[in-house]
């Protein structure tokens, strides 16, 4: 089980890596330039709106497992014989595993425009107005609701004993070999990985060579919903059992022997139920606004004049994430 239970945590962590650096489904770009080489009014509008709904619903309800390994190489019997007998069992082994992964969802929702979702840029060389505006309007929203009955009965028996010699004459022996049993049950139920990029969002740059007036507006508005139900019920019924001894001599002249081999049962129950991870990712911090410089972050303005005028930047940011996780689980272990 110790394999197993690696292989499930690497790829939990193979699962936190994608999710912290794949960019998966982005929001798309808007972009919007407007240039005067001389004297004039430059105007540029852009709005850049993007809604995503990931919903899943999962309910794998009444998985049941059975599963029995059995190995017998005992039980034998030796009577009523003549001299020097001899009665030798191999090895037994068995092994019963079951291995569930059941309602597992992976949302990944990124922002690739390293200039931002939404940019808007307006300049004039000398004399006039330049207006810039950048709205990004963000709307996720992810819903996950997961159920699962799971039931396990997993039996590992290995017999190498419960033989017996009776009745015989001199010099008999009786070798039981060893005995192994193994049940292992891993049940991952119910796991939801969401990421949400939320960066670069919103940019609005605005100048004016010489004279006139420069504004920028940069408005930044991100929603998102998260919720994830889990409910589960797991029995796990986990039975190991080995064994090599049991054996019986009896009615039988001089000289006997009797070895039994070792016994080894091992039995482990691994689950993993109920599992939500979400990331809300918004780089480069939240809202900034110059006038006659630059800066970065999810919503920037920047306005600038050469000479003679006004310059104003306005930059929103409004973030608004809820997370709901509701989790219910019912577990029952037997080993």
């Amino acid at each position: 089980m110790e394999l197993k239970l690696k292989k499930a945590l690497a790829t939990g962590a193979a699962l936190a890596l994608m999710l912290g650096s794949a960019a998966g489904p982005a929001f798309a770009g808007a972009d919007a330039d407007a240039n005067v080489t001389d004297d004039g009014n430059a105007t540029s509008y852009s709005e850049d709106n993007d809604t995503f709904n990931v919903t899943n619903n999962n309910n794998p309800g009444n998985l049941t497992n059975v599963d029995l390994g059995v190995g017998i190489s005992g039980l034998n019997d030796q009577d009523n014989n003549d001299d020097n007998n001899t009665l030798t069992t191999e090895g037994a082994m068995g092994d019963g595993h079951s291995d569930n992964f059941l309602n597992s969802n992976v949302a990944l929702i990124g922002d690739d425009e390293t200039d931002g979702s939404s940019q808007a840029m307006a300049a004039v060389g000398e004399d006039g107005d330049a207006n810039a505006t950048a709205i990004d309007n963000d709307n996720v929203t992810v819903n996950n609701t997961n159920d699962a009955d799971v039931f396990n009965l997993t039996l590992g028996l290995a017999v190498s004993g419960g033989n017996s010699q009776s009745g015989n004459d001199d010099g008999n022996e009786l070798n039981a070999g060893s005995s192994t049993a193994d049940a292992e049950v891993l049940n991952e139920v119910n796991s939801n990985w969401t990421t949400i990029g939320t960066g670069h969002s919103a940019h609005a740059d605005a100048s004016v060579g010489e004279d006139g007036n420069a504004t920028a507006e940069s408005d930044d508005s991100d929603r998102v919903r998260v919720r994830n139900d889990n409910e589960a019920d797991l029995d796990n019924y986990t039975i190991a059992a080995a064994v090599s001894g049991g054996n019986t001599q009896s009615g039988n002249d001089d000289n006997n022997t009797m070895d039994s081999g070792d016994s080894n049962a091992t039995s482990n129950t691994n689950n993993f139920v109920n599992s939500n991870v979400t990331v809300v990712d918004g780089d480069n911090g939240a809202s900034s606004a110059t006038s006659g410089g630059s800066s970065s972050g999810s919503s920037t303005a920047n306005a600038s004049v050469g000479e003679d005028g006004n310059a104003t930047a306005n930059a929103t940011d409004n973030d608004n994430v809820t997370v709901n996780n509701t989790n219910d689980a019912d577990v029952t272990n037997v080993s």
